[in-house]
């Protein structure tokens, strides 16, 4: 028995450890690396299951419009009873079942109910469309290579997304690390104030002044700390986890390498791999050939038919066949102006499309100004920065050391320690901005991807 309830636990763990729920939570126990997140976003994403189901659809519309080249194969079955004297005299010349008889008046004028199983197989296949077949096959197939680059550009947009949020949490993680070592330097600080208030060195308020600090830099830490729990639930949001699924970044806020490029180059670039702005191509195309089917209303079509007919008293009983084989021409000569109006309004959503595009082309070279321009910034104050940095952890121990030699005030001290602690969060927010800019300008470009990171 205990061996059983052994066996029992065993196997419940087993489930367990490998439901989704518990191995999302494992995959975020081992910590997250930024390419590992992105990984995660690409499977989970429900902005990319919605575009996969449309290019699905768009897929299925290429096969439906394929069909249009394909032969039509229906079979029926028909029940009628009637005493109608034409439909009684028509199904026993269908069934075989006439006779010199029924050529009296009385039995023409004034037949017996009579009973028809009919089955028809009906066979038609399209000769000439007027060119609807080709042109609506050749507009689907546009239709799916739009929605494939509109997967495209959603997958890049999940890539940034994510990339912009995962160093958002190294962003917050870096200003709790800074608030937390303010808080340790304020502390020694009050400590070296308070020794040098019990000896008579200093007034109180030089101890006061410290624990002032002290208690500001002890707020920042709580906001710092709500910061980073905002910005793993953001993380949580883009991959497709629960917003408190627990996980540990791995990575460091550090600078990525930008490769140099002229403006004017990425400007061409974007343009030639930009996937929604080839999307607009697509659609443009397929809004063309939307004039070419409206302007095919005015042709004629032609198509041949076939059918094989059984017509019996009983249903399921051998009865009388019949065949026949036809070709039909058919031409619209006038509908009251509907085709003229569809021809009209098709050529307008083209001249809609086109207007779209070259909007969108100048839109594009926009974005890429933008992210560029912000991405050199970004560069240039990093440099600031890093020597802001250097610059106040020299000025602090200069304070420090006067401070402790009676030569300086607490409130030098207080300044220079606030000095160092905003000069490394300006550091921390030059990075994040650079990375973040670097990102946006590979969105901008339509280069970005998993392998960027």
């Amino acid at each position: 028995m205990r061996a059983e309830k052994s066996f029992l636990a065993f196997g419940f763990v087993v489930v367990v450890a490998f439901s989704p729920g518990v191995a999302d939570a494992q995959e975020g126990a081992r910590g997250m690396t930024r390419a590992r997140a992105i990984e995660i976003a690409l499977e989970k994403s429900p902005l990319l299951q919605t575009a996969r189901h449309r290019v699905d659809a768009a897929g299925a519309g290429v096969d439906r419009a394929r069909a249009g080249f394909l032969p039509k194969l229906n079979l029926s079955e028909s029940f009628t009873r009637s005493d109608d004297p034409a439909f009684v005299f028509s199904s026993k010349l269908s069934q075989g079942r006439f006779t010199q008889d029924d050529f009296q008046i009385g039995r023409l004028n004034d037949p017996s109910a009579m009973t028809n199983f009919r089955t028809i197989l009906a066979l038609s296949q399209p000769l000439y469309t007027g060119g609807k077949a080709s042109i609506g096959f050749e507009q689907a197939k546009l239709n799916r290579d739009a929605s494939a680059q509109g997967l495209d550009r959603t997958r890049q947009e999940v890539v940034f997304h994510v990339a912009r949020a995962y160093d958002g949490v190294l962003l917050a993680q870096t200003d709790l690390e800074v608030a937390t070592a303010a808080i340790q330097a304020a502390e020694a600080n009050r400590d070296l104030a308070s020794i040098r208030f019990e000896t008579g060195l200093v007034v109180e308020s030089d101890l006061l002044s410290a624990d002032v600090r002290l208690a500001r830099l002890q707020e920042q830490a709580i906001t710092a700390r709500n910061r980073l729990t905002l910005a793993k639930a953001g993380l949580n949001d883009v991959m497709g986890f629960p917003l408190d699924q627990p996980f540990d970044v791995t990575d460091r806020l550090t600078q990525w390498t930008a490769r140099p490029q002229e403006l004017a180059e990425l400007e061409r670039l974007a343009l030639e791999r930009r996937p929604d702005y080839r999307r607009l191509g697509f659609e443009e195309g397929a809004l063309s050939r939307g004039v070419g089917l409206a302007q095919a209303e005015f042709l004629p079509t032609l198509g041949a038919t076939a059918s094989y007919e059984l017509n019996h008293l009983k249903f399921a009983a051998d009865g009388r066949d019949s065949w026949f084989v036809g070709v039909a021409f058919q031409w619209n000569l006038f509908n009251g102006l509907e085709d003229r109006a569809k021809v009209a309004e098709a050529q307008a959503r083209f001249s809609e499309i086109q207007a779209v595009r070259t909007r969108m082309a100048s839109r594009i070279r926009l974005e890429t100004k933008e992210a560029f321009l912000a991405l050199k910034t970004a560069e240039a104050r990093i440099e600031v920065a890093q020597r802001a940095v250097g610059q106040a952890e020299e000025a602090l121990r200069i304070v420090k050391d006067r401070y402790e030699a009676g030569l300086t005030t607490i409130v030098d001290l207080v300044a220079s320690e606030a000095a160092l602690t905003q000069s490394r969060g300006n550091l921390a927010q030059a990075l994040y901005d650079h990375n973040v800019g670097l990102a946006a300008l590979e969105l901008a470009v339509g280069t970005i991807g998993k392998e960027s990171f």
